[in-house]
């Protein structure tokens, strides 16, 4: 019998860490595709390259770096049963004019 609980408790762990370990590789995956555009047009102007500011790849390199500030959240959302359940409780959370919570 007390074997079962550790076996039972032990895998908790290891699927936690599983979900951890592979919502941090996402995060890093994303950081990467979103920041290597912009980091390849400024290792080629670096290294003495031209780099024309006005084109359309420098635009949307930069606005990848943007994206990448908001798409932990998300990330994370899709990831985390707790974060999804967190949220939807904030969302349907009705707030009387007292202050009172129903």
């Amino acid at each position: 019998m007390h074997f079962q609980v550790n076996a039972a408790a032990s895998s908790s762990v290891n699927a936690a860490g599983r979900n951890a370990l592979m919502t941090s590789l996402t995060i890093c995956c994303g950081y990467v595709i979103c920041w290597s555009p912009n980091q390849i047009l400024t290792m080629i102007s670096v290294f003495g390259g031209t780099v024309d500011y006005s084109t359309w790849f420098y635009h949307f390199s930069v606005m990848m770096v943007f994206v990448n500030s908001c798409i932990n959240p998300f990330i994370y959302a899709a990831k985390y049963r707790e974060f999804q359940t967190g949220v939807k409780r904030l969302m349907h959370r009705e707030v009387h004019p007292g202050g009172s919570q129903a």
